[in-house]
């Protein structure tokens, strides 16, 4: 077991850390469902136990650590000042973004403070919970988007489908807890992650049929969430489970051969994850079709009228791929407004900016109006400056480091689950080089940070805890 200090290994403290930990990354879960009600539970209970966690866990560990996680920590508080800085003296503006920046910290070493078995057990309870709360999302999801109605969850009313034509509406796309599907298909995503984590981990193989059942929904979810960065992350990884089922079953003695042969089916798996999701789409508007459905599709008022036919539904995709390619769904532009944002102000690249106002300056050079960055590293830059983006970058390119060390391991102890593990980190970077997730305030503006994030944190805490122990750093002679 890798730890922090020896002395730090008590059974009783790691553990009530752990379910602490693991109980606030689920308490998350209940922000899209009620957040009203969620919003209150957190002003008192919620930033009493982040607080309370945190200290419990400093007080023992200080700013000890492997160094993924003092980079974290020290991002934490340089956040902390770069607030300070640009006048928050009293955290009057930013007292929760810098809460929420505290409770990823801490989740971050709870892993590292668990043995094998602790950390397996931790893991079988948040995707037993977290799988079965997105399952009956991603059906209710499905439901109101095949079938093209709209309807309200209480206590508060929280939408599924389309309500409104906000977003100009151009193809079908699902609509969970009124958010938008750049989020939502992060978390089918993650729930589709976690149930290939559970085929290889489950011993009984019976539980397998199930679970490739929830796999399935969560696939076909994030096909009708059209999201491409989402369906880019689940092609790398499917690339990267036929590396993995490649390098165990390919036996070819010629290295040369076995490389190019692996090599062809992670290329064959990456195309196909990809197609999969279009063509998933595809076969359910034949299958609508066929069955004469006779609900009446109240959200088509909602809909572009060139997209909805009398009999039936199209559920393709609108948007051209040949533009997308060629500015990156005008990303590129999003990107390169903060050179002029921060020749404007350069005091930036030193203290940052309050979130409320990190997008005033790009938006006067993007052609359009955009809520962040698209860009987790971007955002960070302009959010806390220079320094603490060199954290966070650091932070990224150790932590892919120590996952490919676990991916390529011949430990007999780095099993397909533990390696596993790897895909949803892969997937949140992805998916973060195209939008914001991590290290900054979540876009769902219910909740500063959410269980997309909370879950990254957790997970790589548990990643790196195994590839210390499973592919430990050689030694220099």
């Amino acid at each position: 077991m890798y730890t922090l200090k020896t002395e730090w290994s008590d059974t009783r403290w790691r553990r009530a850390l752990a379910f602490c930990a693991g109980a606030l990354v689920l308490f998350y879960m209940l922000c899209p469902v009620a957040p009203q009600r969620w919003s209150d539970l957190y002003a008192s209970y919620g930033k009493t136990a982040i607080i309370a966690l945190a200290a419990v866990y400093f007080f023992r560990a200080r700013l000890d650590g492997v160094p993924e996680v003092r980079l974290v920590v020290y991002y934490t508080i340089w956040l902390f000042l770069t607030r300070l800085f640009n006048t928050d003296l009293y955290l009057q503006n930013e007292l929760d973004l810098v809460i929420s920046r505290v409770l990823c910290c801490v989740l971050l070493p709870v892993g590292l403070l668990l043995n094998g078995r602790e950390r397996r057990l931790m893991l079988d309870i948040v995707i037993a919970v977290s799988g079965a709360y997105y399952f009956v999302t991603a059906l209710l999801g499905l439901y109101a988007c095949i079938f093209g109605v709209y309807f309200y969850i209480p206590p508060e009313h929280v939408v599924f489908g389309l309500d409104n034509a906000f977003y100009g509406n151009g193809f079908v796309r699902i609509v969970a807890w009124e958010t938008t599907r750049t989020i939502s298909a992060v978390w089918f995503y993650l729930a589709w992650c976690m149930m290939i984590y559970a085929f290889f981990r489950c011993e009984n193989r019976l539980w397998r049929i199930p679970i490739c059942l929830a796999l399935f929904v969560f696939h076909l979810a994030i096909a009708f969430c059209v999201t491409r960065s989402v369906f880019l992350a689940a092609s790398v990884n499917a690339a990267m489970l036929s590396v993995l089922l490649g390098m165990r079953c390919v036996r070819v003695k010629k290295a040369w051969l076995r490389t190019a042969i692996i090599t062809v089916l992670a290329l064959f798996a990456l195309v196909l994850c990809y197609k999969s999701f279009e063509w998933l789409r595809s076969a359910t508007a034949a299958v609508y079709n066929a069955m004469d459905v006779q609900i009446e599709r109240t959200s088509d008022q909602f809909m572009d009228p060139a997209l909805v036919s009398g009999d039936g539904s199209n559920f393709g995709d609108s948007r051209d791929m040949k533009e997308t390619l060629s500015n990156g769904s005008n990303r590129f532009g999003v990107y390169l407004s903060a050179i002029p944002a921060i020749r404007d102000e350069p005091l930036r690249l030193l203290i940052g900016k309050y979130n409320s106002k990190l997008m005033d300056g790009p938006h006067r050079y993007q052609i359009g109006p955009f809520w962040h960055m698209h860009n987790y590293l971007i955002q960070v830059l302009m959010l806390t400056g220079l320094i603490g983006f060199l954290l966070v970058l650091a932070f990224s390119v150790l932590l892919v480091v120590r996952m490919v060390r676990l991916f390529f391991s011949s430990h007999p102890g780095a099993t397909l689950a533990v390696k596993s593990l790897t895909l949803p980190l892969s997937g949140i970077l992805i998916y973060g080089m195209l939008e914001t997730v991590i290290f900054t305030a979540s876009a769902d503006e219910r909740a500063l940070t959410d269980f997309r994030e909370l879950f990254f944190f957790l997970v790589a805490g548990v990643v790196l805890a195994y590839s210390y122990e499973l592919a430990p750093p050689q030694k220099r002679r």
